[in-house]
Formats: structure tokens, C-alpha cells, sequence
């Protein structure tokens, strides 16, 4: 399924999403524009009408811009006012756009225990030994309860109705008394007032009163259809014409009222009901903070059903639980209310960094990414991937962006350290957290600091040492060549293949670094200078001026103060055979592993 989204409120421009799976997750902080992107989307079924796709929308709490959108659609487009069998044609599927808010939980609920037999919702209060059920796996306990009436002027109305049918024919044919609404109104008040109930004698009224309606009754009365159930109680409820549903009461077995249950049943219910009510191949739901209240396993069996369903789900989550329990390519980071296109694992990790401070979220998320980068900082893979770019020309970025960066430092000072240190143990804790992981190859990119360069292969993987217990492979755990590799640059970090005498000249910085070196180990012009001196200096104070944010002396340590839109222009600036082969050499290891 692919959606066009208009402009939100938040981003002035329209976005392409597509619904590969069954499910996508939108996450970010607070005010980012999850809700912002789900209210687009709405609104802009609400305005199409489109058919082919039935837009089911539900917020956990009172989310009143949605329920601003749906009041403002229903009043400018005359939703659900009936007068006649015309109208009934163009409300009959008016369902196909619907706004669910807390006041329709009960009704969801109720119509869900006694149509949909099979369904996760009557399975569940089963679980609870909440209901009763017959041979036939009807609901014989489940009862609502709602105050109800009929007003003098719709009584006029039907009494209207009644004398015209009788002049003319094709008012008789078109007439209100005609329509579903009307005969669903009739069936209901036969059965919860009185079989003598006439609407079409004058003057016939119902005040205001306190009725209940069985669930066992409920397929007897009004039928199957749920979209013309839920269009009839849209417009029986609508200004409390016929139903209070915001004052209804939900009961199961032995009187226990839906309030008496956990916040977390309740959510968790009323997402069962949505699901059997209205999951079909042509649904789309979009469930604004859908976990709300839920405890870890109740989480758990959400995400389970929604992986069986038949439609499609957009939500919106800030549960760091939600996250991990979703499948890695369904969730997408929205920012400033854009839908990022290529979510990465770190980004995914920095949220839940805020959700969390548990270890063991971060290693859950990891192990549902194919293929993992664990190096120094975030823009030393930019770097990488940018140098890639300009120096390989069959370079292949979409195997490159397979492969998820998570930052994980690491420092070398001597021999009596381990290389690699805390990325090691990085892969040792993934080993213990997962027995079969989806991550087939996880690569460990250092900076080589003061190691020597003999101990680097061209490869970039680092020569195994008994003398230093250092192992240049790490097989992960669980089914086929799974393993972590131990690489680093062959020079002391990725700035150093920075060091171009082109660029360098062009900023003013060519005389600084070249002051450093010995004259025969010089930065030239058209040559990459792979030469000991090269490979050894420490330039990224030298070098941080050229792309770091206006106003700033250094890098702060999140890296906040990187601009790698200068970052990137530099790298333009460096001609292809000033850039070193072993860039090339790297990523031919790294492809060769994918």
C-alpha cells in the first residue's frame, strides 16, 4: 500500500509512505509530528472519500485534534443527517472514514463480544472468565446499558413521511421510514422500550430513560453489517439525537462494569474490538499511542495480533518495550514532522537512550539489524561512506546502507590494553542477550591510535595476537556463518583521510599540516601520500575548523556540533586519486561479507 501525505502542521511538504508490512511504528520525542503526519493522513481520506481503503482511527486518549478534524468533517459535509433513502446511499459506508475517541470503547467492545464469535476480543474476556457463553459460542452474559429517547420532532418527521408516501410514489420509494437507520431505530426501540412503540402516530415520544440491550440480541436486532451498525449508532448518537453513548455502561458477568478493569485491559480491549469489528484487506488503521497503559506482556500480544491481521496499522509509540518488539524495518524516526526515509539502528537507539536506561533494550534492538557497524563516532561512517563515493566507481549504496552504525568508542594507548576493548565486550554482552540473532555480521571499526600499523592488514581486519589474546573473528551465536570482525583504518583515524593537498590548499590549511611532516612524506598534489607520517599524525584539531558548526572552537561530544553539509562539501573538494586505496580495500571487506 502506498499513501500519499499531504503537508502537516509541521512539515510544509507532501511525503510518499509505503506499507510494505503489516505494521509501521512512528517514533521520536515528544512534538516531532507522529501525530502531526497521522492527522494529514486523516484528513485527507475525510476529504477524498476514497473507497478502496476504510480508514479506521483511534487515540488512546483525548486527542482533540483528531476529534476536531472528524466534528468539523461531520458538520461541513452534513455527515449522517438522514431525511431520505438518498442519504442513506451516501452514508451507508460513511464508516469508511471514522474517528474512534474513549466514548465509543463501550459500544466497540459490546458489538465486538456479540457479532464476532471467533474474535481476540470474546477470546479474551474468556481468558478473564468475564462472560458466559452457549453452545453455539454466543454471549449470553455481556449486557449495555445507555439512556435513550425519541423526540417529538422526529415522530413530526415520520408522520410527514407517512402523508407524503401516500400522495405521491416516488417520495414513497425515497422516503426516510425507508432507510436502514430508520428500520434499525425501529428494531432497537422494539426491543429495548416497547414492541408498542408507534412512530407514526402523533405526538409519540420517548423521554429521556435508562434502557439495556443483551449481546445476545444484539445479531437479532440490527444484523451483521458492522459497517451499517456503526454507521446507524454514528447517527443515532450524533448530538445525542437517540443514544447517550458517552454515558454508556458496559457489564459483563456477575454486574463487574469495563471501568472496574485495569486501564491496560481496557486499552488492550478496545484495540481488540477495532480489529474484529473492522480488520479487512482494504483497512488501514492508525492507532495514535496504541500502547499506552499496557503492561510488558499485554504489549506483547498487541504487536503479536497485529502481525495476524489482514489490514494495515500506522502507530505511534514512546514505549521503549514497543520498539524492541517490532520488527526493525517497521519502525521509521519522524522529525520536525518528516518520516525519515533511512532510519538507522543508532538513531533508533539514541530514542531509546531516552525511554530507558536499561542495556539490554539497546542490545534488542541491535539484534534485529542484519548487519552492524559498531565505530567511534556517528560521522566517522559519513566520512567513510562520502570518501567511498567519490573513490569507487561501481560503488554500491545500497549495500552500504544495509548495514546499521551504532557508536561504541574505543581508545588505544599501548600494548598492556586490549585493541578494540569495549567493542569486544559490546559483542560478548550481544552473545549472552541473544542465542539466535537476525544479525549475520556485526564489524567493529577502530580508530588504530597508537597501534602499529604492521598489526593492520590492507583489508583493515587486524592481525590475531597470542602474546595480546587479540581475535580478529567473534562467531555470534545460533544458525550459519554468523561472526563479528575486528578492523581498523591503517591510519589513526578517519580524519587522516582527510589530508588532501587539493583541499587543503584551497582552505588555507596546507602549509599547517604539512609543517608536521617530514619533506619527504609532504602532502603532493594527485597522490593519496599512504606514507608513515601520514598514517601517524594527529590532525583533528587541525582539520575540525574546516567543518565544524559557525561559532564553535570544538566538537562538543555528542557531535551535535558537526555541519556535515560542510562536512560533505569538503570531501567534493578532494580529487579521486588524492583519496588513499585504503578506503577501497575496506569497503572490498566489508561488501565481501554481505
Amino acid at each position: 500500500m502506498e499513501l500519499t501525505i499531504s503537508k502537516n502542521k509541521i512539515h510544509q511538504f507532501p511525503q510518499t509512505l509505503t506499507l510494505d508490512s503489516n505494521v509501521m511504528t512512528f517514533v521520536g520525542e515528544n512534538g516531532c509530528g507522529k501525530s502531526a503526519i497521522l492527522e494529514s493522513i486523516f484528513t485527507d481520506h475525510l476529504d477524498d472519500n476514497q473507497e478502496e481503503t476504510r480508514l479506521i482511527t483511534f487515540s488512546s486518549g483525548n486527542n482533540e485534534s483528531f476529534s476536531s478534524i472528524f466534528k468539523n468533517s461531520i458538520r461541513s459535509k452534513q455527515r449522517f443527517v438522514v431525511n431520505n433513502s438518498d442519504d442513506e446511499e451516501k452514508f451507508e459506508n460513511a464508516i469508511n472514514a471514522f474517528y474512534f475517541d474513549e466514548g465509543w470503547v463501550r459500544l466497540l467492545i459490546f458489538f465486538a463480544t456479540a457479532l464476532k464469535r471467533e474474535g481476540k476480543t470474546i477470546e479474551f474476556l474468556k481468558s478473564k472468565e468475564l462472560i458466559d457463553t452457549n453452545a453455539d459460542g454466543v454471549d449470553i452474559s455481556t449486557k449495555i446499558g445507555f439512556p435513550f429517547r425519541v423526540r417529538k420532532y422526529y415522530n413530526d418527521k415520520i408522520v410527514y413521511a407517512v402523508e407524503q408516501e401516500a400522495e405521491d410514489f416516488e417520495l414513497e420509494q425515497k422516503s426516510i421510514r425507508k432507510t436502514f437507520f430508520h428500520q434499525f431505530l425501529s428494531k432497537l426501540t422494539e426491543k429495548i422500550h416497547s414492541a408498542d412503540f408507534d412512530f407514526e402516530t402523533e405526538n409519540s415520544r420517548i423521554v429521556k430513560s435508562w434502557k439495556w440491550f443483551q449481546a445476545k440480541d444484539a445479531a437479532l436486532v440490527l444484523g451483521t453489517d458492522t459497517n451499517k451498525i456503526f454507521s446507524f449508532l454514528a447517527w443515532a448518537s450524533l448530538h445525542n439525537q437517540f443514544i447517550f453513548k458517552n454515558e454508556c455502561g458496559l457489564y459483563f458477568k456477575g454486574d463487574l462494569e469495563l471501568n472496574q478493569l485495569s486501564d491496560g485491559e481496557h486499552q488492550l480491549l478496545a484495540i481488540y474490538s477495532l480489529i474484529d469489528l473492522f480488520d479487512s484487506e482494504n483497512t488501514l488503521f492508525l492507532l495514535d499511542e496504541v500502547d499506552s497503559h499496557l503492561y510488558y506482556r499485554n504489549i506483547q500480544k498487541l504487536w503479536n495480533v497485529f502481525g495476524e491481521i489482514d489490514g494495515k496499522v500506522i502507530t505511534t509509540t514512546h514505549s521503549a518495550d514497543s520498539i524492541i518488539l517490532n520488527e526493525f524495518t517497521n519502525i521509521k524516526l519522524v522529525q520536525r514532522g518528516k518520516i525519515e526515509e533511512d532510519t538507522v539502528a543508532n538513531q533508533i537507539l539514541d530514542r531509546l537512550e531516552s525511554l530507558s536506561a536499561g542495556g539490554n533494550y539497546k542490545l534488542s534492538i541491535a539484534g534485529k539489524v542484519k548487519y552492524l557497524a559498531l565505530v567511534e563516532d556517528y560521522f566517522d561512517w559519513f566520512i567513510f561512506l562520502e570518501l567511498c563515493k567519490k573513490k569507487i566507481p561501481d560503488f554500491d549504496l545500497n549495500i552500504q546502507q544495509q548495514i546499521h552504525y551504532i557508536k561504541c568508542s574505543s581508545g588505544f594507548s599501548n600494548y598492556s590494553q586490549r585493541f578494540g576493548s569495549s567493542k569486544l565486550d559490546w559483542v560478548d554482552s550481544f552473545k549472552k542477550h541473544h542465542s539466535n540473532p537476525n544479525t549475520n555480521t556485526i564489524f567493529l571499526v577502530c580508530d588504530r591510535d597508537n597501534l602499529s600499523i604492521d598489526d593492520v592488514q590492507d583489508s583493515g581486519l587486524v592481525l590475531n595476537s597470542v602474546a595480546t589474546g587479540r581475535q580478529n573473528k567473534i562467531n555470534l551465536r545460533g544458525a550459519g556463518n554468523k561472526a563479528a570482525y575486528l578492523l581498523s583504518w591503517k591510519r589513526r583515524e578517519i580524519e587522516n583521510y582527510l589530508l588532501s593537498h587539493t583541499m587543503l590548499r584551497a582552505h588555507g590549511k596546507l602549509a599547517e599540516i604539512n609543517q608536521h611532516l617530514a619533506p619527504i612524506h609532504q602532502l603532493r598534489p594527485e597522490e593519496p601520500c599512504d606514507n608513515v607520517d601520514v598514517r601517524n599524525l594527529d590532525v583533528k584539531t587541525m582539520l575540525q575548523p574546516l567543518y565544524l558548526k559557525d561559532g564553535l572552537a570544538v566538537i562538543p561530544t555528542d557531535e551535535s556540533g558537526v555541519d556535515y553539509n560542510k562536512l560533505s562539501a569538503i570531501i567534493v573538494e578532494i580529487p579521486v586519486n588524492e583519496i588513499s586505496n585504503d578506503i577501497v580495500n575496506i569497503y572490498n571487506f566489508i561488501k565481501g561479507k554481505i
